[in-house]
């Protein structure tokens, strides 16, 4: 048989006329004649082949292949029940061998260094897309020809079938994962190719997206889901996933769309190599690392993420990636850290007894901190956009920090940051909400905040040329509304503002 295999190979290398063609398909014909599959499948790993030749031979040989050689079980009611599931076991195991050995050659390989991970990887890794696009193909048909004899044949032999479907079907949806996004190591074929049998794997196994497909459970053990982190984790370890950026990429696309209730049975898996995400030092596999974070926490309960520590893990990671960031990092940093503390301790807000110093305000003397000492103005919008988020989740507590909470507002106000004025808007109105929270203890700070707007309104008026129309505007309306309300909590400015007010704003 090797002579044969090796014939064949030759013959797909070369085929290009038809007298070729014809001779290659009457020895695909007699080799089907003369074996089984599980024999050709032997015969093929008995002989050492490139990636490039197995996957070329399997493909060529399978392509044209009828579903009564792929899958001989078929049509036999004869048997008895113990006989039949033995079949059916053996049948499973062949193609989740086959499956296996496909994905093998085809998949995209580690990188042997570090260092490697500074190439360019579009050459180093893209060599293997051709390999991959044939796999894919060789899948697709396999599939393809698997699910229309499903809707036609016994349900006997529908269970066959669909256990063959689903064996196939996870090594087909990881090099479609590997490949269905512009990345270093795709072709414009081979993401055309994915998105192919992607379309083709959900179809076989009656799904119509990709969500529902990886979000159907199957008992547990033909979970698609625990199939591909089954394949990936292990790349995924503190040293190695730099070195398996598919293996990395697959992971994330899986989490991204795996909803309740799979994501609480697979949280102990996929935390652990997140967490290695958001603590790199790259910003975009923080940044990526925090995106998969922040759909842990949106689709997770309360009770579960504090189970073994793991909401006390998530804020400690979050603190450290605070360090460095980036405007959108620091974002995303700031949105997880506020639904994280809300798990890992009770909201001061519904405090029913003495409310002591807990991780609220420890990250907000952080929070306000980095404001008083950022200079860039990117940044110094982002704290300001989400500083009166973070004073309405404190509450009352907020008058711990007043005095520097105030030293910082008043500094936001007094520097301008572009024509519509976002960041000092952002301020005024978390300005507005400390009045409303913290009013009991206004009235020992109500001379600095008044010199503080007064001063913002003269500002105003004098960079009116430099700015738009509209943040003019706003400004203007936000500092009225905390005058206003200033004078309420400290009814002896009302007859200042009657006389100061109008100066200002005409």
């Amino acid at each position: 048989m090797d002579d044969s295999l090796t014939r064949i190979l030759d013959q797909l290398s070369t085929a290009k006329d038809c007298s070729v063609q014809t001779d290659l398909d009457d020895n695909i014909s007699a080799l089907r004649l003369e074996t089984t599959l599980t024999q050709f499948f032997a015969a093929v790993q008995a002989i050492e082949l490139s990636s490039e030749q197995f996957v070329t031979l399997v493909c060529g040989v399978l392509r044209s292949a009828s579903v009564e050689w792929l899958l001989p079980e078929l049509g036999c009611p004869s048997q008895a029940p113990a006989v039949s599931d033995a079949a059916n076991s053996s049948c499973e195991y062949l193609y989740s061998d086959l499956t296996a050995a496909l994905y093998g050659h085809a998949r995209v390989q580690s990188l042997a260094n570090e260092e490697e991970t500074c190439q360019d990887l579009s050459k180093k890794l893209g060599e293997n897309a051709g390999t991959a696009c044939t796999a894919m193909m060789t899948f697709s048909q396999l599939l393809s020809k698997l699910s229309s004899r499903s809707k036609c044949c016994g349900r006997c032999d529908k269970r066959i079938v669909q256990r063959v479907i689903r064996t196939l079907s996870w090594g087909a949806v990881i090099i479609c994962l590997e490949h269905d996004q512009i990345c270093r190591w795709t072709t414009a074929q081979s993401i055309e190719c994915a998105k192919t049998l992607l379309a083709t794997v959900c179809t076989a196994n009656g799904c119509d997206t990709f969500d529902l497909l990886l979000n159907a459970s199957d008992g547990g053990k033909f979970s698609l889901i625990r199939r591909v982190l089954d394949e990936v984790l292990p790349k995924l370890t503190r040293t190695t996933w730099k070195l398996n950026p598919a293996a990395s990429h697959v992971f994330r696309r899986c989490l991204l769309v795996t909803r309740q209730p799979l994501l609480s049975d697979f949280l102990p898996m996929f935390l652990p190599p997140m967490l290695l995400f958001v603590d790199d030092f790259e910003a975009k596999n923080r940044l990526s690392g925090l995106h998969c974070l922040r759909h842990i926490m949106e689709h997770s309960s309360k009770t579960e993420l504090r189970w073994y520590g793991r909401a006390d893990v998530i804020y400690d990671s979050l603190m450290r990636a605070w360090f460095g960031c980036d405007d959108v990092a620091l974002e995303a940093v700031v949105l997880c850290l506020f639904e994280v503390l809300d798990v890992v301790e009770a909201s001061p807000c519904r405090a029913s007894g003495p409310r002591s110093w807990g991780r609220h305000d420890d990250v907000f003397v952080k929070y306000v901190t980095n404001m008083e000492m950022e200079s860039r103005v990117a940044l110094r919008r982002v704290y300001a956009k989400h500083l009166r988020s973070f004073v309405s989740k404190l509450g009352i507590t907020v008058v711990r920090h007043l005095t520097q909470l105030l030293r910082v507002v008043s500094d936001y106000l007094h520097v301008s940051d572009g024509p519509d004025e976002r960041s000092r808007c952002d301020v005024l109105e978390a300005l507005s909400v400390t009045l409303s929270e913290a009013w009991p203890r206004v009235p020992g700070h109500s001379d600095d905040i008044m010199k503080s707007l007064v001063r913002l309104l003269v500002d105003v008026k004098k960079e009116n040329d430099t700015m738009s129309t509209s943040g003019h505007v706003s400004l203007e309306q936000r500092a009225a509304d905390c005058i206003q309300l200033l004078t309420k909590i400290c009814p002896e400015y009302s007859s200042l503002t009657d006389e100061l007010f109008p100066q200002t704003t005409d």
